[in-house]
């Protein structure tokens, strides 16, 4: 009989770095966003939100949003056409920017001794709402207030 044992804890720690690698570059991606944000801010551009939300009575609904605050800016009815008329005129000076155009590309973080099928599905796993702070703590080895942290900016 073959002992794997010390496969298996190297592929633990594979694991567990992972993780944790997924988690610090998330935070630095976030830092680096946030700063780009308030540059642009302070340059004068407000940073929106919105587009298509829905249907009313079969035509599409959009709303314009102030990113950081959440307020609603113009809602209406229409097609994109409409939407942008209505981005148009409430931005002549076209200093408005949406939260898409805003963001960059994340780091990607490179799987080192794991198969790339399996780190797939532990960025989902991170990224999932349905997984608790605590749960990813105890699996990283973290507090779960660093893994808040880290999870919350990111």
């Amino acid at each position: 009989m073959t002992d794997t044992t010390a496969e298996m804890a190297t592929a633990d720690a594979a694991i567990r770095d992972y993780v944790r690698d997924l988690l610090r570059t998330s935070l630095v991606d976030e830092e680096a966003r946030q700063e780009k944000i308030r540059a642009l801010e302070k340059s004068g551009h407000r940073i929106v939100d919105g587009g298509q939300t829905g249907t009313d009575n079969g035509l599409p609904t959009w709303e314009i949003t102030d990113w950081r605050t959440g307020d609603l800016i113009k809602g209406g009815t229409g097609s994109y056409e409409a939407y942008d008329a209505a981005a148009t005129q409430l931005d002549p000076d076209d200093k408005w920017l949406h939260i898409d155009k805003v963001d960059d590309e994340l780091t990607e973080v490179e799987p080192v001794g794991i198969p790339a099928s399996l780190a797939d599905a532990l960025q989902d796993w991170i990224g999932s709402a349905g997984t608790s702070d605590e749960d990813v703590a105890e699996f990283v080895g973290w507090s779960v207030e660093e893994v808040a942290w880290h999870r919350d900016e990111a």
